[in-house]
């Protein structure tokens, strides 16, 4: 049976997850406003879905902004999902797999699944697409992958941006791009899934060290300088071993040139936990900070399988994020002389 069964020209889009990044794709969708939508949105926090489901404001973000009254919060996934015909999955990578498991049995036949996690599983270093594809195993379902230099915050402000979407089957594109496609947001389509979801993946990890290097002490230049050097054991491990194309890895692309050029200089959670640690904090210190601030860290997930996905000692930057946050067995002391050494 085809993936891909188109039902019409109306359809139920569920997003399942909202908070900084969901309520933004929502404030987004809302805006648009467009009439063949209906717009259905769930967070498993009670607090957020019954409120907004009561004032249309939510609890916590923008608390004096509403979105339109026509959206729908449903009280369970089972009804959030039912008959959708997307379904935007916004929740942090190590969730994805509990929450398609809640939803398997009351997907439609045919639905479309956009993930927008920027992670691989961080217990067996698979690509999302690979996890969620496990878990639906004799369902009939579409994939796609959605990344690109969003920061919630300007997505929410409406401020033009640009993202890529690859998906499983290239048919399901130009409906996920007129989807999320409006003035201020460009979207590109791309049928390197793979290289895709490494690169989104990566680009946190690239930002973790930026950071580190930020929070050293060093100049904007080293900062830069680094970041490249990354970039390039990155972009090697990924065309040269793991199957994605080089291509993805241009200035051009939005989940890699964009994307990394944001999150590694921008205002990221990613680049904020760097700093952390470049300023002495350890990385279980640092972890608790951000969870305090309520801010996930996907890089760290990452880090941690680097080893599963390659040799990481034929990349010196690499080798060292994952002895620094995954094994805390090297030091900032030995990232310094690395980086004064001429041999990364």
């Amino acid at each position: 049976m085809d993936k891909y069964t188109p039902t019409g020209s109306q359809k139920k889009i569920a997003i399942f997850g909202i908070g900084n990044f969901g309520y933004a794709i929502l404030k987004h969708l809302d805006k648009k406003a467009d009439p063949r939508h209906t717009l259905f949105a769930f967070d498993v926090n009670k607090t957020v879905t019954d409120t907004l489901r009561k004032t249309h404001r939510h609890p916590y973000l923008h608390p004096t902004v509403s979105v339109s009254k026509n959206i729908q919060f449903p009280k369970s996934p089972q009804e959030l999902v039912k008959n959708a015909d997307i379904v935007v999955l916004v929740v942090p990578s190590e969730a994805t797999r509990e929450v398609v498991r809640t939803i398997k049995n009351h997907l439609k036949d045919g639905a479309i699944i956009v993930n927008t996690a920027k992670a691989l599983d961080y217990k067996t270093s698979r690509r999302l697409s690979e996890i969620i594809k496990e878990e639906l195993r004799g369902k009939t379902y579409s994939y796609a992958f959605l990344a690109g230099g969003t920061i919630a915050s300007d997505l929410f402000k409406h401020e033009p941006l640009g993202v890529d979407v690859a998906g499983d089957d290239k048919r399901i594109l130009p409906l996920v791009k007129k989807l999320f496609q409006s003035p201020n947001l460009s979207v590109y389509t791309n049928t390197d899934l793979t290289g895709l979801e490494y690169a989104a993946a990566f680009k946190n990890v690239i930002s973790i060290l930026a950071g580190i290097i930020k929070g050293m002490g060093f100049s904007y230049g080293s900062e830069t300088h680094v970041i490249s050097r990354a970039a390039y054991e990155m972009e090697r491990i990924v065309t040269r071993k793991l199957g994605g194309k080089k291509a993805t890895f241009s200035m051009k692309s939005q989940c890699w040139g964009n994307d990394l050029w944001m999150s590694c200089t921008g205002n990221t959670r990613n680049r904020q936990f760097g700093i952390l640690l470049g300023q002495g904090l350890s990385p279980h210190q640092a972890i608790k900070q951000m969870k305090r601030e309520g801010k996930t860290v996907e890089g760290v997930k990452t880090i941690a399988v680097l080893n599963k996905i390659t040799d990481t000692e034929k990349y010196p930057l690499t080798h060292f994020l994952h002895q620094y946050i995954a094994k805390n067995s090297t030091t900032l002391e030995a990232l310094k002389k690395l980086i004064m050494s001429n041999k990364f």
